[in-house]
């Protein structure tokens, strides 16, 4: 004699992003997977609608094929409707909570939709190539090169260098600058909004987020290779995208 026992697992919402309701079918038809190849569906409330797929777990790790599966159907999302990315790892408990979400940030997200929805985000970054960027300036700069030749000579005292090091910290925030505005010049008519992101690495000069009207990719394109043409080889240009405009969303949502 063999018995059966029922275990209730509780089920969660992996989320992915906001939509309007209105949108709420044609995102259902297209039969999109998640996370776990869990299908992707619509909740809705009122105006608002968020894109979820159920989840047993309360926290996922970044694993490349969850941040794979995460950044493929938002950026799908973006292609299409108008939206809110949401960062990877955002679950709630229950309907209840998905529920609480939306109302609870109704207006900060019709407000965010408003704004960036329709839209994409595109990045473009500026870089120097020459391998070693202080020798660089040094040697189209003749206050800097003179410097260095002291230093070489064991001549410089040390407010000397303190000085050499503020010179060229100087002229490559100069340098930044300068090149810097040609890309927001060029691009601004064709953009929504833009964003000057910190450098990383001395060799950067730029990192530009933009966000645009997703049916002006190909303007937008046209710009950055129009701007790409005022810089010699001393620089390379890259820009990637179209991705979800995560740079132009600032949410902090009430959850509890």
């Amino acid at each position: 004699m063999s018995s059966q026992i029922e275990v209730e697992v509780a089920i969660g919402f992996y989320v992915y992003s906001f939509l309007r309701s209105k949108d709420k079918d044609a995102v259902q038809a297209a039969k999109l997977k998640g996370l776990e190849e869990a299908d992707v569906t619509v909740i809705e409330r009122g105006d608002l609608a968020v894109a979820v797929s159920p989840i047993v777990a309360r926290k996922i790790r970044p694993q490349r094929k969850y941040l794979a599966a995460h950044q493929e159907i938002v950026t799908h999302l973006a292609k299409h409707w108008s939206m809110l990315p949401v960062s990877f790892g955002l679950i709630a408990d229950n309907l209840d909570q998905v529920y609480y979400i939306l109302d609870n940030n109704r207006d900060i997200l019709n407000e965010q939709i408003e704004r960036v929805g329709g839209n994409v985000e595109m990045t473009v970054s500026l870089k120097w190539t020459a391998p070693n960027v202080p020798q660089y300036f040094v040697d189209r700069h003749p206050q800097l090169r003179e410097a260095r030749e002291l230093i070489v000579e064991g001549k410089a005292s040390r407010d000397d260098q303190i000085e050499m090091g503020r010179i060229f910290e100087k002229l490559l925030n100069a340098e930044r600058e300068a090149n810097t505005q040609v890309f927001l010049d060029a691009l601004a008519p064709f953009s929504k909004e833009l964003e000057v992101q910190p450098t990383r690495e001395e060799s950067d000069v730029m990192r530009l987020a933009c966000l645009i009207d997703r049916n002006m990719e190909s303007e937008f394109s046209a710009a950055v290779y129009r701007a790409a043409e005022m810089f010699s080889d001393d620089f390379a240009i890259t820009f990637n995208g179209p991705w979800p405009p995560y740079s132009f969303v600032k949410l902090a949502l009430s959850m509890e």
